[in-house]
Order: structure tokens, then C-alpha cells, then sequence
């Protein structure tokens, strides 16, 4: 029939159970969409990365600006999403860590 459940927030809904970060470090993962200004536990205006592993749809939260920078760099790049990335974890400062993009 052509329709569908449009949330009164605007915001996207994506299946699968939330997953940590670091759960996903060097490992192939496919990111399939993204969602920005989602308020959690954790804080206000993170991101929300939805993605493939092992052909299991997943997400995960971000509150990394340059992880969101890329992610709408990618969004204006005509047939960007999917794309297949590997995570990895970068240590800087006194013992922070950070996650990019490979």
C-alpha cells in the first residue's frame, strides 16, 4: 500500500541490537546508514551508525565529531552508503582513544 510508520521525532529507526564500539575494533564491518542528534544516557547529540557484520544488521553510538564529519562527507558522495571500513582504535593524549575509520 505504500506506506510506512514515521516516527513524531523524524528521527530514522534501525534494526538490530546496539553494540559497543569497541566490540567492533579491526573487525570488517559494511555502515549502511547514519542518524545524528540522538539524545542518550551517555549524553545529547550523538550519532547513531547503523551497520552490517556478518550479514547481522547492528548499530552503534558515536559521540566523535570527526567520526560524524565523515559520515556526511560520505552522505554527499553520489552511491557512498554502503561502504565496507574497518574500525580502528587510536590512542592519543594521557591513555584517551579514539575510533576512525580505516
Amino acid at each position: 500500500m505504500g506506506v510506512s510508520y514515521a516516527p513524531a521525532d523524524g528521527k530514522k529507526r534501525f534494526p538490530g541490537p546496539s553494540v559497543s564500539i569497541r566490540e567492533l575494533v579491526n573487525l570488517p564491518i559494511i555502515v549502511k546508514d547514519f542518524e545524528t542528534g540522538i539524545k542518550t544516557d551517555q549524553g545529547d547529540d550523538r550519532t547513531l551508525v547503523a551497520i552490517e557484520q556478518n550479514g547481522e544488521p547492528k548499530k552503534f553510538f558515536t559521540s566523535s565529531i570527526e567520526m560524524r564529519n565523515i559520515l556526511e562527507q560520505i552522505r554527499e558522495v553520489p552511491d557512498g552508503f554502503p561502504f565496507e571500513t574497518t574500525i580502528r582504535a587510536e590512542t592519543f593524549g594521557k591513555g584517551k582513544t579514539k575510533y576512525v575509520f580505516s
